[in-house]
């Protein structure tokens, strides 16, 4: 009689487990989890050691909006402060544009790639007066390599440009062909180069997007920075014959302090252009400008740097 009065119970406990026991099984079906044991909480818990923690979200520079955005006649026009990765002005970014010797960034990265400036260069008659400007060279001067590669980014030598891509060919090495390479390489999708001077202007274009992250990459070469950063050298050819006086095509030299590198551009289908990296609130960030398609390239990159170092604060 007592197992007749407990059997009943017996019966609901046992449909109760095997209830339980298709409920778990239909949910690990559907992917959702069963409830951890506490002693899996404790292996959860330990397992979130390995997170990386979030970076704290930083709001510098800060801008001033009752400063108005500068007016700038060029075409295109970028501002971006590198330690945030943000821009902090832009005009027609992403507008395909003639970029002349800026052009020779690029170059100065592929021929630090692919070429050694402990060599020495010649310079043969057919890259002598390229630009129908005058020549840089005599015909056959030689030059070590870290002379000609300051002809070409301090004086901004179309001559000496040329003279690299020549060597280069000699050496089985397309240099047009790595320049697009590169270009693609680090992120210009809308970049296409034609040739290592900038003096082709019909084929060729980048954007001022573009031109931020090519200043971004090429600031990582010294002998890049130090080259653009110098007002004047002089040097000479192995014979001696030749002595070159070297002036910075950048004139904001001594204008606005701080400057890391800066490369200027211009022919008559470009007009100016200019790409300049500088530091800014002592030091602690800087900020890239890109000028593209102006009349003044000079007093536009001017403008936007003064302009930003009223319109944001960087502490």
């Amino acid at each position: 009689m007592r197992l007749k009065s407990i059997l009943p119970t017996i019966l609901l406990g046992s449909l109760l487990l095997i209830a339980g026991f298709f409920v778990c099984l239909i949910e690990i079906q559907k992917g959702q989890p069963v409830q951890p044991t506490p002693a899996r909480n404790n292996e959860a818990r330990s397992g979130q050691a390995f997170l990386l923690p979030v970076s704290e979200t930083s709001y510098l520079p800060v801008r001033d909006f009752n400063i108005p955005e500068p007016v700038l006649e060029a075409k295109a026009a970028a501002l971006f402060d590198v330690r945030s990765g943000r821009s902090l002005y832009s005009k027609n970014p992403n507008q395909r544009l003639p970029i002349a010797s800026v052009t020779k960034l690029m170059s100065a990265l592929v021929i630090l790639d692919n070429l050694d400036l402990n060599d020495v260069f010649t310079v043969p008659a057919e890259d002598i007066n390229v630009d129908g400007k005058g020549a840089d060279f005599y015909k056959n001067e030689q030059l070590r390599g870290a002379d000609l590669f300051k002809i070409m980014l301090i004086k901004s030598s179309n001559d000496a440009a040329l003279a690299f891509a020549t060597a280069a060919q000699k050496a089985g090495i397309d240099f047009v062909a790595k320049m697009n390479e590169k270009a693609q390489a680090i992120g210009m999708a809308n970049t296409r180069f034609a040739d290592p001077a900038g003096l082709n202007d019909q084929d060729a274009f980048s954007t001022a997007s573009d031109l931020v992250k090519l200043v971004r990459y090429a600031a990582r070469y010294d002998l890049i920075s130090q080259a653009l950063r110098t007002k004047s050298a002089t040097v000479t050819s192995i014979d001696s014959k030749a002595v070159h006086n070297l002036v910075n095509t950048n004139q904001l030299l001594g204008q606005i302090p701080d400057v890391i590198m800066g490369k200027t551009g211009y022919t008559d289908n470009a007009l100016g252009t200019m790409a300049l990296e500088v530091g800014i609130n002592e030091g602690r960030d800087t900020i890239i400008s890109v000028i593209l398609g102006a009349k003044d390239r000079f007093t536009e990159t001017k403008k936007l740097i003064q302009w930003s170092k009223s319109a944001y604060r960087w502490q």
